[in-house]
Parts: C-alpha cells; sequence; structure tokens
C-alpha cells in the first residue's frame, strides 16, 4: 500500500522544514506556537483523511469546501445559541447528514451516470455553495454554549481537537490496512476494471469513500464553527483556506498516487503536517495569501508530476 521508504523520506522533509521554521522564526519552537499550529491543523487534518479515501479509490472531491460552508452556516444558524445538549445533538445530527447527502450524490453521479469525478465533484461544489449563499450571504448564527469544547477543550495537557484527530488517523489507518474493505479501497483505485472482474463491487466502495469524505468535511465545519463561534458562509474556501485544495495537497504530498491504488493515512498526516507549518511560517513572516496560493499550487503541480512521471517509467 505504500512503502516504508517512502513514508520515511516524507516525514525526513517535514523535519527538514520544522528545522527550517525554527531558524526563520525562533517563535515558531514556543509551546503556545507549537499547540496553534497543532490546533491549525485539525480542521484540514479531518477533511483530508476523507480526501485520502477518495483519491485511494482513483476518485478526487473538490466539494470538500463548499460541504464546509454547507454544514457551518447551518449548523450556526440552526443552533443559534440555544443551550442545551440535545439542540447540540440534534443540530449535528441534522447537518452531518447533509453532508452525508453531498457524498451520496457525488457517488451517485459517478458510479451511475459515469459523469467524471472531477466534473462531477466541481459542478456539486457549485451547487452546494449556491445553496449556502442563499441561506446566508454574511456570518450567521452563533454556536451553543458549551460547543466550543470541540475546539478549545483540554484532556490534561492535550487539546482535545488534536485527540480527535489522532482517533481519526488510527480508525481509518485499521480500516485500510486491517479489513476486506481497505484492500477492496486499494483495488479499486488500482484498477477498477480488474477489481471488478475479481468479483468487488465496486460502487458502493466508492460510494463510501465518497460520503466517508463528505462526512469528515462536515466534521471539520463543525470544528470551525466551534473555534469561530459563528458560520461563515465563505469558511470552506471562497476567502478562507481553500480546504479542497489544501486536502488534496496534504494528500499529495503524503505520497498518495493521484490515480490512486497506493498511499497511506499516515503519509497523509505528514502532508497535513506540513502543510500546516508551512502556512504557520508564512503568517509568522506576514507572507500575503496570494504568494501562499502560488507555492501550494506549485506543490499540487510538483505532486502531480512525480505521479505522472513515475506512471510513465511502468508503461516503458
Amino acid at each position: 500500500m505504500h512503502d516504508h521508504a517512502d513514508l520515511v523520506k516524507i516525514y525526513a522533509i517535514l523535519l527538514l522544514i520544522v528545522m527550517v521554521a525554527t531558524v526563520i522564526s525562533p517563535n515558531f519552537r514556543t509551546p503556545q506556537n507549537i499547540f496553534n499550529v497543532l490546533r491549525q491543523a485539525v480542521a484540514l487534518g479531518v477533511v483530508s483523511i476523507g480526501q485520502t479515501m477518495v483519491i485511494l479509490t482513483g476518485g478526487i472531491d473538490l466539494s470538500v469546501g463548499s460541504t464546509i460552508s454547507l454544514v457551518a452556516v447551518y449548523a450556526s444558524g440552526l443552533m443559534a445559541g440555544q443551550p442545551g445538549l440535545g439542540v447540540i445533538l440534534q443540530v449535528v445530527l441534522l447537518t452531518l447528514g447533509g453532508a452525508l447527502l453531498v457524498g451520496l450524490i457525488n457517488a451517485f453521479v459517478i458510479t451511475r451516470l459515469k459523469v467524471v469525478p472531477f466534473i462531477t465533484t466541481l459542478s456539486v461544489a457549485s451547487i452546494v455553495q449556491g445553496l449556502v449563499l442563499l441561506y446566508a450571504k454574511a456570518p450567521k448564527g452563533s454556536i451553543s454554549p458549551g460547543f466550543n469544547y470541540f475546539a478549545e477543550g483540554m484532556v490534561g495537557p492535550v487539546p482535545f481537537p488534536v485527540i480527535f484527530l489522532a482517533l481519526l488517523v488510527i480508525i481509518t489507518f485499521v480500516i485500510l490496512t486491517k479489513t476486506v474493505l481497505g484492500r477492496y479501497i486499494i483495488a479499486t483505485g488500482g484498477s477498477e476494471v480488474i477489481a471488478r472482474l475479481s468479483g468487488i463491487r465496486t460502487k458502493p466502495i466508492i460510494l463510501f469513500a465518497y460520503m466517508f469524505c463528505s462526512f469528515t468535511a462536515g466534521v471539520s465545519a463543525l470544528f470551525l464553527i466551534s473555534r469561530m463561534g459563528i458560520g461563515d458562509p465563505q469558511v470552506g474556501g471562497l476567502n478562507f483556506d481553500r480546504f479542497d485544495l489544501d486536502s488534496i495537497a496534504a494528500v499529495l504530498i503524503g505520497g498518495t498516487r493521484l490515480g490512486g491504488g497506493k498511499g497511506s493515512v499516515m503519509g497523509t498526516v505528514a502532508g497535513i503536517l506540513i502543510i500546516s507549518v508551512l502556512n504557520n511560517i508564512f503568517n509568522l513572516a506576514e507572507v500575503s495569501s496570494f504568494y501562499q496560493w502560488i507555492v501550494k499550487g506549485f506543490i499540487i503541480l510538483g505532486a502531480v508530476m512525480v505521479y505522472t512521471i513515475q506512471k510513465q517509467g511502468k508503461d516503458i
């Protein structure tokens, strides 16, 4: 699924970037900033885990940013500052259900209507973002009292969101490496035709991957409103972090092959941390967000070029 040597290289790059960061800015290595980097990594980390599943099947999901905005504004709008665990649970279940519906639509169009994932998820992203802006053109609602624990809570000396992300990574790692479902996901990405000829029902596998990805986007949105206290219709990517772009970058940096069939969640973790550390360095150095987008664009382009070169080498 992923060579150990590849993982070592990826984590070596992460270590090198961290070392450079400590030289560039002494503030980087302060405990407060390290915790800040980890907290910032959670929102991207959760959705990148879902993106890993999709890319491993040979697909891609460009609708995660819009899904994040969808869940963020509706969850915040429905909570409207109302107290009570019951309110929180109802809103969480309802909005995550909406996120799952987005994944279901993506998978249906891809597997039943045979539209390629890029076009499908880009179109769905546009539709979802339009629905978001119809509901709220400006930040809307407010979170229920106590919901900020998701982003700000501590379990001993460790931030709760970091523990949550670690548990999600472990669960995904087990699914991909220890279960039949994981083997089927890798097989589907390696060659969907061969997987079908081997008796694997690839459509349910692809359905699971896209619904899991949308679910993680929804969870990421809940974390964001927990941190911000309000739902912003543009939080998924219009004027904020581009979660679609960043999640794809994290997965590709982590060594998951763009065409699917090879990769690992542990590689994605390294990619998440690399993106988060780079973002932190840029912010500490007060680098414009425009330059940050340029750098991320080159990172994705580089990862795609590496995949293309490797594929051409195998075809020779």
